[in-house]
């Protein structure tokens, strides 16, 4: 499983990073080992306490966070759970030391690695629970959205951040795979994780 955001750095001080709090990976987490699962939590900086019996692997960059995904799945996971917001883009180079804030500075930016597809290419056989991130435009917008995910993912699990979802306790999910859509009310984060498990868990033994 994936959690929490990640840090993109400009320089040795500042860095590029998102609002995410890495709660709903970590109840995913929580739901997974009370079940009795073997549970690799791969965590972005984040203040939430890890429950036990949770393997924790810390992690920083979205380069981290790919490269460390890549090495598990090669020790062998069935189920990849991406919940992770992993930033988009990164700088095109990095400064070493602290830049200096006397004058302008023009930031260049670059897409980082897709970790659910580099998975799907690496891995095929692994089932992939992807989270997709979507700033507002209704129920059927977020849908469309979250199937554009389905070439690299077996289920998506899109939600709606504008709605004040990261570091929020509740979250309103839609779960999409190739022939369903179920949704989830606005429900606290540990109740909506077993939903997305029991979900991902049927899907996975069809």
């Amino acid at each position: 499983m994936t959690a929490g955001p990640t840090r993109e750095y400009i320089d040795d001080v500042r860095f590029i990073s998102n609002a995410s709090s890495g709660l709903m990976g970590v109840e995913l987490a929580r739901e997974a080992v009370r079940r009795g699962f073997e549970v690799t939590l791969l965590l972005g900086p984040s203040c939430i306490r890890v429950p036990r019996g949770v393997r924790v692997i810390n992690v920083v960059s979205s380069d981290e966070m790919t490269d460390a995904a890549l090495k598990e799945l090669k020790v062998g996971c069935d189920i990849l759970v991406s919940a992770a917001a992993i930033g988009d883009f990164t700088p095109a180079r990095k400064v070493r030391g602290k830049i200096s804030s006397s004058g302008g500075f023009t930031l260049e930016l670059k897409p980082t690695r897709k970790l659910i597809r580099e998975v799907r290419r690496m891995f095929p056989e692994t089932m992939i629970v992807a989270y997709k991130a979507v700033w507002g435009g209704g129920r059927k917008a977020i849908i469309s959205s979250a199937k554009r995910l389905l070439d690299c993912a077996d289920l998506v699990v899109a939600n709606d951040i504008s709605k004040d979802v990261f570091g929020a306790g509740r979250t309103k999910l839609y779960v999409v795979g190739a022939g369903s859509c179920t949704d989830i009310p606005r429900w606290e984060k540990s109740k909506a994780a077993r939903r997305v498990l029991d979900l991902a868990l049927a899907e996975f033994r069809a």
